[in-house]
């Protein structure tokens, strides 16, 4: 999380930091209730500054405070080896996630997008265009501002190493976002929401390494095609995932629970994510040293087999496979096969690992 590079607007660089930040526009066709268009008067009302102000309203220090308490004492349960952290013990670790929310809803009230592109408020607005203006700006500024207040939360939550507390943080922000969310009516979600998910994927997501990584035009040009599909590859594969293990029952729930499901999807994003950023530093190194350890770390504690990890890598793979074309397999093939042995071959890699460490 906190190797990322904050020099991203380069020509180079640009047009991946765009498809990125594409991931955090608000997905309004949950409001949908008809056919009707959105129009531009409703739209511009959500996103005014003094609109978000009342959500930023609602979201005030106690009730982040308390929603960080609260997701501590959660995540401390979902994690059995820590269980015996007490309440003291878990209130300290609380109190350093709360300014980094405080500072993120100090963001969302400043970064504001721009609909002036239409002349009319009674232009109507069709909604698969709507999360096209408006969204997250400017996630390396975002990134940037964030980064004191990480590096200090890092620092200061270490629980026992590295990757253990990388998968104490991410779940903690997962839980917290969730309760937050809940004190919002649905508009407020959609347009808020975005700005949780960018602080919960920054956290375990190398997207900066990724966006500033060098290779060849062909390299890049592969992972532009690839990197607005994410999403799409990601849910593939849970799916095919659900239905190889149709009866494991996770603490949180079944694999199709919406809560798993979220966080399903996230880490086959995050899967992708690596498998792009060794792509385009030509070396299985981050895959290795990051990725199966960090899986390994996590899913280890979360009670999740190691067996249904591998399968999933598999079924991850195939599912970028089908959406290359063949000069695109060529060049990826070899990377690709590395990532799966990587997770096969796992306790070799982690013992190696270790020893470095």
């Amino acid at each position: 999380m906190l190797r990322g590079s904050y020099a991203l607007k380069t020509n180079t660089v640009m047009p991946l930091i765009d498809i990125w930040a594409a991931r955090y526009r608000p997905n309004f066709s949950a409001l949908e209730t008809s056919k009707q268009s959105w129009r531009m008067g409703e739209i511009s009302q959500c996103a005014l500054a003094s609109r978000r102000r009342k959500t930023c309203e609602k979201l005030h220090n106690q009730l982040v405070i308390h929603a960080c308490k609260l997701a501590a004492v959660r995540t401390k349960d979902l994690y059995a080896d820590l269980r015996h952290l007490d309440l003291k013990q878990i209130t300290n670790l609380a109190d350093l996630f709360s300014p980094v929310y405080l500072q993120l809803l100090e963001i969302y009230q400043t970064h504001l997008s721009t609909l002036s592109q239409f002349e009319s408020e009674l232009d109507p607005i069709p909604l698969n265009y709507l999360d096209k203006i408006i969204g997250v700006p400017d996630i390396g500024e975002i990134a940037r501002v964030l980064e004191p207040l990480l590096t200090e939360l890092w620092s200061q939550s270490t629980i026992a190493d590295s990757w253990k507390t990388l998968g104490f943080i991410t779940t903690q922000i997962n839980l917290t976002n969730t309760l937050l969310l809940q004190d919002l009516d649905p508009m407020e979600q959609t347009l808020i929401g975005p700005y949780l998910t960018f602080l919960e994927e920054h956290m375990v997501m190398p997207w900066q390494r990724l966006c500033t990584a060098a290779a060849g035009p062909k390299a890049l040009a592969v992972v532009k095609h690839m990197l607005p599909i994410i999403p799409e590859i990601a849910h593939a594969a849970h799916s095919q995932w659900c239905q190889d293990f149709p009866y494991y029952y996770a603490r949180r729930g079944r694999l199709e629970h919406p809560i798993v499901k979220y966080s399903s999807l996230r880490d086959f994003s995050m899967f992708q994510v690596y498998l792009w950023l060794s792509f385009l530093q030509g070396s299985a190194d981050v895959i290795e040293t990051e990725l199966v350890v960090l899986a390994r770390v996590v899913y280890g504690k979360l009670g999740i087999p190691w067996e249904m990890t591998v399968q999933g890598t598999q079924l991850l793979i195939d599912e970028v496979w089908t959406r290359l074309q063949p000069w695109e397999q060529r060049l990826v093939e070899p990377h690709a096969a590395a990532m799966v042995k990587a997770f096969v071959h796992s306790d070799s890699t982690l013992e190696a690992v270790l020893k470095v460490l």
